[in-house]
């Protein structure tokens, strides 16, 4: 099989290079993370190690031929990943499991079969070829647009077959907002503080922030129709976060990097709902407006 994967950074190139042991994978990515995974291959180190040789590029070539094309870019980068991507658009079955909301909604906007999905898996940007698999964490699929469950049985049996289980889903929309829940709980959180994600739940104060986030979250996930049981979540959060006890987050790394964050698509949704619904969100008001003062500090 024929796998492209737009975007190669931490988890990109994590579950690229896991496919790469069994399938012709091809990671468009940065020019120094390329360069260094065509010169050594591309290490995964770990809770997997392993060194994996998926081919690498910087743009997409016209040879390419991908059954899936995933698309890991950052949120606010899904709309511009769809240009390269048009060609494929009636032939490829597109994937996504990136942060947020939004991102299946923009791909289908292109992309004819669109699958979305989530994970819990903690995976962290090394240096230009390499990654670390700090945590494990379940992956969900579930269809969003013209597929059916052949497609997605068979994306859930190439990831078993490189040892990521995958779960299915018939409401995958309830899944993503699950997913937001969790993830604007922990990674806003571990950025402003500055620390791993175990950090959170080991520090009575961290985690009694942790948990409220995730009740304000979860209540309006809940006022969208979404079907979420808000204790189910916090318990989840939790769980998760000590399952990627050593990661750090994906916001806390763009931070480090004086990088733009994902922070608009995962509580900007909430917000703009909360907003909707006229539900009270002071924490998580408060963790957007101080990641976005630090965004823009020079």
């Amino acid at each position: 099989m024929e796998i492209l994967v737009f975007g190669a950074g931490a988890m990109g190139s994590f579950i690229g290079g896991l496919l790469s042991r069994r399938h012709k994978v091809l990671l468009i990515g940065r020019a120094e993370h390329v360069d260094a995974i065509r010169e050594q291959g591309l290490r995964i180190t770990g809770k997997t190690a392993m060194i994996a040789k998926p081919e690498a590029a910087t743009t997409v070539p016209q040879r390419a031929r991908p059954d899936f094309v995933f698309v890991t870019t950052k949120a606010y980068d899904t709309a511009n990943a769809m240009g390269p991507l048009e060609r494929f658009a009636d032939r490829s079955v597109f994937v996504t499991l990136q942060n947020g909301l939004g991102n299946a909604e923009t791909i289908a906007k292109t992309a004819r079969r669109v699958i979305a999905g989530t994970t819990a898996i903690g995976v962290t940007f090394v240096g230009p070829g390499e990654v670390r698999h700090a945590g494990v964490g379940d992956t969900v699929f579930g269809a969003w647009a013209n597929v059916g469950e052949p497609e997605i049985v068979r994306l859930r049996d190439v990831f078993a077959e490189a040892g990521i289980n995958a779960e299915l889903t018939s409401d995958i929309r309830s899944e993503l907002w699950s997913k937001l829940v969790v993830n604007a709980s922990i990674n806003p959180l571990a950025a402003i503080a500055g620390v791993p994600n175990g950090r959170l739940v080991r520090d009575k104060r961290l985690l009694a922030i942790l948990e409220t986030i995730s009740r304000e979250a979860a209540a309006v996930a809940k006022a969208e129709g979404a079907a979420v049981d808000a204790e189910e979540l916090r318990h989840r959060t939790v769980l998760i976060a000590k399952r990627t006890a050593a990661n750090r987050g994906s916001m806390l790394q763009d931070l480090d990097r004086h990088r733009r964050t994902e922070i608009e698509a995962i509580l900007g949704p909430i917000i703009r709902a909360a907003a909707r619904h006229k539900l009270p969100v002071p924490l998580t008001q408060a963790f957007y407006a101080v990641v976005r003062a630090r965004e823009a500090a020079p």
